[in-house]
């Protein structure tokens, strides 16, 4: 449990752009202890609206991201943001630490000048700097002498730092791999703004029924969803090549529910031609979904499946976004939080591109009777409100 901030101590967070999933905990942590933080961004290219060649679109977020907290933009851009290590730049950084007079500095990456900027002037003005960040060792599938320069690299880049918060367990045993003491570590777990909390049952089954009325699904259709970019690193049709595993019966009450866009929609739309002529499965596409209007999507589902390659996947938040909603899940080996979730009661893990697994995996989860709150207790620890009592409790252990 957080304490009342002691006056004057402030977190001074450096970003790189307004980011969905980190805005709420800035919010958080001034609802928490009003005055506790300040970020400062590079840019503001995600609120003005930029191009998501994953998603295939231009948009910007349709929540407000610049209100509730204070914050600051430097825009100090060189060519496109985002698009490089010297695409946002440290100009303003040296100003905006003067300014504050921080008692912390947080880092929320490691993957711009901009980030270089605000640690090193950060160590010069004696100010403790932590650092969160979701880099861990097994997203990707990397040479020995690639892992043994990375290595080296993280060693000395993580020496300066005086708290380190793990968003998962891959995230933590990246660290103690790379030199970090366990007394440097502290938790800050990846969360996800949890839409439902304020949801009665009857208002969350009105809303799956009213879903699934709009998706041509039946009340009782077993519904199997994915969310996310439609792109190769996902792997979403999978879910059309597993339904030949699938036992008959529970087949003929299959449904298929993508949520997302990309540049792999209409492959899989041919693909649900397909499944449909052969299997009598019928797959809904409800496009790309901005923030504030995901919830139904996921309520209509009863198992998402987040099947991503060996490409990255260092997380994958839309599994916790699911499982608040109440959805069974499964996901990849290839997905970061599987080492996190791997023994609940609804989730399950399978072997990457292995499509019988996957599919024995979903008939496992369908036996399950629909239980909106199954993982609500254990979310607890993954969730908005304790990653910002991290923070406020940290600072209060600063004395500065």
């Amino acid at each position: 449990m957080h304490q009342k901030l002691i006056m004057g101590i402030k977190l001074l967070v450096f970003d790189s752009h307004p980011v969905q999933y980190r805005v709420p905990i800035w919010k958080a942590m001034e609802q928490i202890s009003p005055g506790s933080v300040h970020v400062v961004y590079a840019s503001d290219c995600s609120v003005r609206g930029h191009t998501d060649e994953g998603f295939g679109l231009t948009f910007a977020w349709d929540e407000p991201m610049l209100t509730g907290y204070e914050n600051t933009i430097l825009n100090c851009e060189n060519g496109v943001p985002l698009s490089g290590w010297g695409s946002i730049t440290g100009k303003g950084v040296s100003d905006a630490i003067e300014k504050i007079k921080p008692s912390a500095i947080l880092l929320t990456g490691l993957n711009y000048r901009f980030d270089l900027v605000a640690y090193l002037r950060g160590r010069a003005g004696g100010i403790p700097v932590w650092l969160r960040c979701e880099t861990q060792d097994d997203a990707v599938s990397r040479s020995k002498s690639k892992s043994v320069i990375r290595s080296l690299i993280y060693k000395a880049a993580y020496v300066g730092f005086s708290r380190i918060f793990f968003i998962g367990e891959l995230n933590k045993i990246h660290y103690l791999k790379n030199g970090v003491s366990p007394s440097t570590l502290k938790p800050a777990r990846y969360g996800t703004i949890d839409r439902f909390s304020e949801m009665s049952e009857a208002d969350k089954l009105k809303l799956r029924n009213e879903a699934r009325l709009k998706a041509g699904i039946s009340v009782n259709g077993f519904t199997v969803g994915f969310s996310g970019k439609l792109i190769n690193k996902k792997n979403p049709e999978i879910l059309f090549n597993m339904l030949k595993y699938l036992p008959a019966k529970l087949l003929n009450n299959t449904y298929l529910y993508f949520l997302g866009s990309g540049p792999l929609e209409d492959d899989l739309k041919k693909l649900a031609d397909d499944v449909l002529k052969q299997y009598n499965v019928k797959c809904f596409f409800a496009g790309f979904v901005n923030q504030s209007q995901l919830a139904a999507h996921y309520l209509a589902m009863d198992v998402m499946v987040l099947p991503s390659r060996k490409m990255g996947e260092t997380w994958g938040l839309v599994v916790n976004e699911a499982m608040q909603a109440g959805c069974s899940v499964a996901v990849s080996d290839a997905v970061g939080c599987g080492a996190d979730f791997k023994n609940w009661e609804r989730f399950r893990v399978f072997e990457v591109g292995n499509e019988k697994d996957l599919a024995d995996n979903i008939n496992n989860l369908s036996k399950f009777p629909t239980d909106f709150n199954w993982a609500k207790q254990n979310l607890k620890s993954y969730s908005i409100q304790a990653t910002a009592e991290a923070f406020i409790n940290e600072l209060n252990s600063t004395g500065r």
